[in-house]
């Protein structure tokens, strides 16, 4: 049994080092691997890096499919384009009905979706206020002036350090750039898309005449890229005659909806369209206590498109996977919570993400 792996992360900075260090940490904790059956390679810094895992026979190649330079290009952190991206998020999810839709079927998503807006909102309205205070107390002078923009300007530098470090201007930067992404306005996604696609279709037709399990796997905004790169993967396989019984998709603590649910997201429903109209093995993971994912929604009959069948839906039960001390530490840990599907469990039984990737038996026969 020989398997192949496409790792697309999600709206994140970091590099495929990164989440090398994190795959190789954590596989040598987790509950559901031998560690005795287990070979794990270096890295290999190739046009795609990758790296080779060796457990009870079966070989699987670890591909990363990287899109983090496009990631930086996107990730807010200056002063104007926090709230250019306060403004575009305004006009893409509240004035449109995409706000309606995320309260109907997700209300952790409308809470994440408005904790950023609601944090710097308040919290400059808190130093107008201590400023209003302080010019009521010594009079509106020049001396009051020069402690309002001191206040001013250090109430900035806290809301931008508590911003960064509890993850609001991720969130703020992912909103932006999903409804970007739906506009078909984030400048050379559709090259990365084709880039992967191709990367794929190879390994396609490399394996056309054995058994080899090619897997597309996708975390958190990566399951978006997923969605249009596959969907160019079968629409080529198709034209070409190949065989895709063998292709798989996984998409993990998803936000497709982020996309699907826009009005001018046309081109995406329709590749959502595709991959949802094909007979390809497609699981999607999902855990309540995630406040950046969509959970356990059918995202493809809310979406409104056309297609003959959705993804199977499995909820991560993260208190099942962890003993009741960790699990009572991450309960309310969102940020942490989002990557857990990417780290060791505790209890065997359950999800492992590393038992779905090096584990001999195939996908459809995995019990989660």
């Amino acid at each position: 049994m020989n398997r192949e792996v496409f790792y697309i992360a999600g709206f994140d900075p970091r590099s495929p080092k990164y989440y090398y260090s994190i795959f190789k940490s954590n596989i040598i904790k987790t509950s559901r691997i031998e560690q005795d059956y287990l070979n794990l390679n270096k890295l290999e810094n190739a046009e795609i890096p990758n790296f080779i895992i060796d457990y009870k026979g079966c070989k699987t190649r670890y591909n990363f499919l990287a899109w983090n330079d496009i990631v930086i290009e996107h990730f807010y952190k200056k002063f104007f384009d926090v709230f250019a991206a306060l403004i575009v998020s305004f006009i893409g999810y509240t004035i449109s009905s995409v706000t309606y839709m995320i309260a109907k079927y997700s209300r952790t998503q409308l809470i994440a979706g408005y904790y950023p807006l609601l944090f710097i909102l308040f919290s400059y309205f808190m130093i107008i206020l201590i400023c209003y205070i302080l010019g009521s107390i010594m009079g509106i002078t020049l001396l009051w002036g020069l402690v309002a923009i001191l206040i001013f300007y250090l109430g900035t530098k806290a809301i931008f350090y508590i911003g960064q470090k509890a993850g609001i201007f991720w969130l703020l930067s992912i909103y932006k750039f999903c409804y970007r992404y739906a506009q078909q306005r984030v400048n050379g996604i559709d090259k990365r898309n084709e880039f992967f696609a191709n990367a794929i279709i190879n390994s396609i037709k490399n394996n056309q005449n054995n058994n080899t399990e090619i897997m597309v796997v996708a975390h958190s905004v990566g399951t978006i890229l997923a969605i249009s790169s596959v969907a160019k993967v079968i629409k080529k396989c198709k034209l070409e005659g190949l065989d895709i019984s063998n292709l798989k998709l996984v998409l993990i603590g998803g936000c497709v909806p982020l996309t699907s649910f826009q009005k001018c997201g046309d081109k995406f429903k329709k590749e959502l369209e595709i991959v949802a109209n094909s007979d390809i093995t497609w699981l999607d993971f999902s855990s309540k206590i995630d406040g950046a994912c969509f959970f356990m929604l059918d995202y493809v009959k809310r979406s409104g498109v056309q297609a003959k069948r959705s993804p199977k839906l499995i909820s991560v039960r993260f208190f099942k996977i962890y003993d009741k001390k960790t699990y009572k530490h991450i309960r309310y840990k969102w940020y942490e919570v989002h990557f857990l599907y990417l780290k060791a469990t505790q209890i065997s039984g359950g999800y492992d993400y590393f038992y779905m990737i090096a584990d001999p038996s195939r996908l459809e026969d995995k019990v989660f």
